[in-house]
């Protein structure tokens, strides 16, 4: 048996698009987070998620809308932390972080009715993924693509000097907030796939692998999802 004779198997076709994706999207909101040195955000945002996902699955049924919610709420108090405590936000995220996989392990291992192990969300498992876990990545992607189309040219500017951005009139604060927001939400619906310790990955490594072999803001950029799709 080939490589390809296991795409006759659903899950590994669920799997292996749904990795893909998410891989694809990391790249591409990672660019703008690492070269504007808030990579750290991916890193916070996905131990939160493992502490929403925990409460979801024990006390919610599972609720997608609960983990998107918690996460837009997390993700905008780093965002406000980052900008009010700009000298203390590595610290405040390295708390945050640190105290919602401690309560989110003590959630789910004091719990154990539950058919799920840490395990599960710590390091993902793409070949378990359901159906109903495709179609709200697929909405994401063309929300994210949608965004990164329209708002590129604002996004660059704005990576670069922000003072700058703001002086010409680009929405610096709107941009930033959406920016966090569907970070987020890329994180909750990669939870699953690929585990709360591996998400950040996808968000810093193609941009930090690529900046050295393109000196160009467009050309790491392609570069990065060219990395991400191969890796």
């Amino acid at each position: 048996m080939n490589i390809l004779d296991y795409f006759q198997f659903d899950f590994i076709v669920r799997g292996f698009w749904v990795g893909l994706m998410i891989a694809v999207l990391g790249a591409v909101i990672g660019h703008f987070l690492v070269l504007k040195k808030v990579a750290m955000i991916g890193h916070g945002l996905s131990h939160a998620a493992y502490l929403s996902v925990a409460i979801a699955i024990v006390f919610l049924d599972q609720s997608l809308i609960f983990n998107l919610v918690f996460a837009s709420i997390v993700a905008m108090l780093i965002q406000w932390i980052i900008k009010r405590y700009p000298s203390y936000s590595d610290v405040v995220i390295g708390v945050i972080s640190s105290t919602a996989v401690a309560i989110g392990t003590i959630i789910i291992t004091t719990n154990p009715n539950q058919n799920v192990t840490v395990e599960q969300f710590l390091f993902g498992s793409m070949l378990l993924l359901r159906d109903v876990d495709v179609w709200p990545v697929i909405i994401l992607s063309v929300i994210i693509v949608t965004f990164i189309s329209f708002f590129y040219e604002d996004l660059a500017t704005m990576t670069f000097d922000e003072d700058f951005a703001r002086v010409i009139g680009i929405p610096v604060v709107w941009l930033n907030r959406a920016l966090t927001l569907i970070t987020a939400w890329l994180i909750i619906l990669g939870l699953r796939s690929v585990g709360a310790l591996v998400i950040s990955s996808f968000i810093m490594f193609p941009t930090l692998i690529a900046s050295p072999l393109s000196k160009r803001f467009k050309g790491t950029f392609f570069v990065g999802i060219g990395l991400a799709v191969l890796i």
